[in-house]
């Protein structure tokens, strides 16, 4: 009796140290929650709902015009459709050219093929430098360096400008999938790397070598990874402002405007002025409660219909 006793008490001591372990585990995310979003953004959902008095911002009534303005004002309509349009645009050229692209480099350094280094640091380098650093260099290369050369080799009358109406949007979008290229092809890599030896020589046994070893072994064990960076991007769509206030500053007038870069500008515009931020928190809201269902409807898609290690 005295046996089961201490048998039992040794079951609830374990169960007891393994609750302790989950909660203090667990802790540290839903702090992160707690203090990132939760603290961070109480204000702003507050504001959604507030008409602040333009002479005391201390007084306000509580409403949900902040919400309708977006419908009821045309030019306002119309920049947030077109923001969102944008914004679907980007996301499907970063999920059709640049997973792709990233993948293909992430194995390409996983097999060390000649000059494979060399491609892991100067990925690299963007992120080292500021974004502020970088647009600069970049607009600076295009428009006098690379657009100089072209001038020369095709003998043209003058310089392309790269940051016209008609070109401006392909060029800042080569320059995020550049820049964005550095975290999701280190992570790719150091996943394909984990990827047991053993697994790819017996799958070279079976006839599996070049585009069916990627797409049959390494893809598939390395998904885990890559479904992170889907869904983040998902849930991103309508907050990436791709550098546009870095590339133009506070203007809607140009064919970049996500809608990320809209609040940039509107925030920017209203100039510390309390009264003019309940609509972009009304913005920011909505653009949240569409986010948040579709990122989870994206990660269980994924989950179902991705490809497994079995």
């Amino acid at each position: 009796g005295i046996n089961a006793m201490q048998e039992k008490n040794g079951v609830r001591l374990r169960a007891k140290k393994k609750l302790i372990f989950y909660c203090a585990f667990m802790a540290y995310p839903v702090l992160q929650f707690l203090i990132f979003y939760v603290f961070v953004n109480f204000n702003s959902i507050l504001l959604s709902f507030k008409d602040i008095d333009v002479y005391d911002y201390s007084k306000f009534t509580w409403t949900l015009e902040n919400f309708a303005v977006w419908f009821k004002d045309p030019t306002l309509f119309e920049s947030m459709m077109r923001a969102a349009g944008v914004s679907l645009k980007v996301y499907g050229i970063s999920l059709v050219v640049g997973v792709p692209l990233g993948l293909f480099f992430s194995y390409y350094i996983f097999k060390r093929l000649p000059a494979s280094g060399f491609f892991r640091v100067m990925l690299f380098l963007p992120s080292i430098l500021s974004c502020v650093v970088l647009v600069s260099i970049y607009m600076s290369f295009m428009n006098n360096v690379f657009a100089d050369i072209l001038k020369k080799v095709f003998h043209m009358e003058r310089k392309i400008d790269f940051f016209s109406s008609d070109r401006r949007f392909a060029t800042v979008m080569f320059y995020n999938i550049f820049v964005s290229f550095a975290t999701s092809v280190l992570m790719y890599a150091n996943k394909m790397s984990s990827i047991s030896g053993e697994i790819i020589e017996s799958a070279h046994l079976d006839g599996a070598t070049g585009f069916k070893e990627f797409w049959h072994i390494v893809l598939p064990m390395s998904f885990s990874t890559v479904s992170v960076f889907l869904v983040t991007g998902v849930a991103g769509i309508f907050t990436n402002q791709i550098n546009g206030f870095v590339f133009f500053g506070a203007t809607t007038n140009n064919e970049t405007l996500t809608l990320g870069y809209l609040m940039y500008v509107k925030v920017f515009s209203a100039k510390q002025n309390v009264a003019e931020y309940p609509p972009i928190a009304a913005l920011g809201l909505m653009i949240t409660l569409i986010a948040v269902p579709l990122t989870f409807l994206v990660k269980r898609l994924l989950d179902k219909y991705g490809p497994k290690e079995d």
